[in-house]
């Protein structure tokens, strides 16, 4: 019998129903917890990859302090994560990072110039 076949595993499609099953927690929710919450999950995202880098392929965890979630994807490619989780991986990496960096600085500018505007209009 194969070792490997016993492993637990989900297919592409599998990820997929159980990702959209849990976007509802974000419903009814404004930006900034919106926000939040995703970076917040991105964070636990990166401690559990720097857990399988430490247990499954032994990386020296004074090393990975300092990883980024980018860094710690690009670690576990070189040690050859399946490719289709690294496929995932990347793909959340490009969301957080422009969540983290474009789509916040973006908001804050709407919402400065929405509240600007709108303050010209006041009745007095």
């Amino acid at each position: 019998m194969n070792v490997e076949s016993q492993k637990p595993s989900l297919s592409p499609m599998e990820i997929q129903e159980h990702v959209l099953k849990r976007l509802g927690k974000y419903e009814n929710r404004n930006f900034f917890e919106q926000f939040a919450m995703f970076m917040g999950v991105a964070q636990i995202l990166e401690i559990g990859l720097k857990n399988v880098l430490s247990i499954k392929y032994g990386y020296d965890s004074e090393k990975m302090e300092k990883l980024t979630l980018g860094q710690t994807k690009e670690e576990l490619k070189k040690r050859g994560l399946r490719t289709d989780y690294i496929h995932l991986l990347e793909s959340v990496v490009n969301y957080r990072n422009y969540i983290a960096h474009e789509l916040l600085a973006n908001q804050i500018i709407m919402d400065g110039l929405i509240k600007d505007y709108s303050s010209r209009f006041e009745f007095r």
